[in-house]
Order: structure tokens, then sequence, then C-alpha cells
């Protein structure tokens, strides 16, 4: 059996993609041009321009166009979160493998990046966090962070829903870091490699900080695109 037209198509503009012949930022040509260049069918055409979405290397906005965003593979796993929805499927789809856990109080660093008070205790669990289904490769080395007046099998029993978050405030922080060395050789990257570092602090009903959740992904591995 044959290679699909679509796949073939898709196939031939990733090349592109890769060689430069579409940088980063650049518009593809038009589902009408890509149909009578290549002579296929417009919903042949559409089903390549989607399997290259999936894979992160365009967007697609109506009246727009077709824009290239990343020349190189990024992965499905998208680490910001747009609502509580987002946060229960990262959760779903993710895991941590043979996290550590103990208990903590937080010191100065400690407590600039989670955003409290120095000297207040919290349970934690952190490890390398991998997808479920799939390769298993390593997206990011995961902190949690639990206020030290509840209980710690929490962090390892509670499930995050949507129902579980509805009462809870998330703020969300994007902010560039550095990885160490331990999380470098954790994530198979570099150590002093630049990261994309997302925290989450979850507020009760009162505005105090439940937990804290520090998410840092190897820099190099996701792109993060928003069309305004």
């Amino acid at each position: 059996m044959g290679v699909p037209q679509h796949q073939q198509l898709a196939e031939a503009l990733l090349v592109q993609i890769a060689e430069g012949a579409f940088p980063v930022g650049d518009r593809l040509p038009t589902e009408g041009d890509l149909c009578a260049t290549y002579g296929l069918a417009r919903g042949t055409v559409r089903r390549a321009l989607g399997s290259l979405e999936q894979l992160g290397r365009i967007t697609r906005r109506a009246g727009v166009g077709t824009t290239v965003v990343a020349a190189a593979p990024v992965g499905g796993y998208q680490p910001v979160a747009r609502s509580a929805d987002d946060i229960a499927t990262l959760a779903a789809e993710t895991r941590l493998v043979n996290p550590v856990d103990g208990v903590v109080t937080a010191g100065a660093d400690l407590a600039r990046r989670m955003g409290v008070r120095r000297g207040t205790r919290w349970s934690y669990l952190a490890g390398r966090r991998v997808r479920r289904h799939g390769d298993h490769a390593p997206v990011c080395w995961s902190e949690h962070y639990l206020r030290g007046d509840q209980p710690r099998e929490g962090l390892r029993t509670r499930r995050l829903d949507v129902a579980a978050l509805a009462h809870l405030r998330i703020e969300q922080t994007i902010s560039a870091g550095l990885l160490d060395e331990p999380m470098a050789e954790a994530l198979g990257s570099t150590p002093g490699a630049a990261a994309l570092v997302i925290t989450r602090r979850h507020r009760d009903e009162e505005g105090r900080i439940l937990s804290v959740g520090i998410h840092t992904h190897p820099g190099d591995r996701y792109r993060i695109t928003t069309d305004l």
C-alpha cells in the first residue's frame, strides 16, 4: 500500500520547513495554492496541515493564514494551562517517576521561588515527569509543595479534577530559569541550559496559599505562540 497523499504532502512541507524554505514566522502557501501546486483535493491539503499543527510546527487562523512556529519538532505536551480543565488534563496525562518526598522549611531561595514566607513549613513531592502513554520521554522536573498544616498523604493520593479545583484561585506564573545539575541529568539536558518555569499557586477561599507546583522544562523543547 502506498503512502497516503496527505502524509506525502505533510512530509514534503516538513522538509521545506526544516531546510528553511519556510522560516519560523513565515506563512505557508494558502490551501488553494497547495491544491494547485500538488494537484490535491482541498480535504487532503487540510488533513496534511492538520498533521503539522498537531506536531506544533504551524498555527492556522481564519483570515490570517498558516504560520510556521517551529523549525524543529515540538512535543505534544503543552506546559502552559489556560483553564482548570487544562491542569486536570496535564495531571491525568503525565506522572512522576520515582519521586522523592519529605518536609521542608522554606529558606530564602525556596520561599522566593514559591512566593511564600520564609520559615514556613511544607510537605513536598518532586521528580521527573513523563507522559503516561507514548515514549515516556521526560517533559519536565516537577516540584509539588503542600502547606504544612495539611495531611502529607494528600500529595500522593489527591486526584486533580475540575471539581476539586473549582473552589481554588489558581495563579500561574511563566518565567525563565536555568537547569541545575540534578534537573539537567534527570531531563537529559545540559546543566546551566535555559529553562521554562511554570509556577502554579493554589489559594483557598481565604486567599492563603494551599499548595504550589513548580514545573521546570528544558527551554529548547517547548514553544509558546499567541495570536494577538
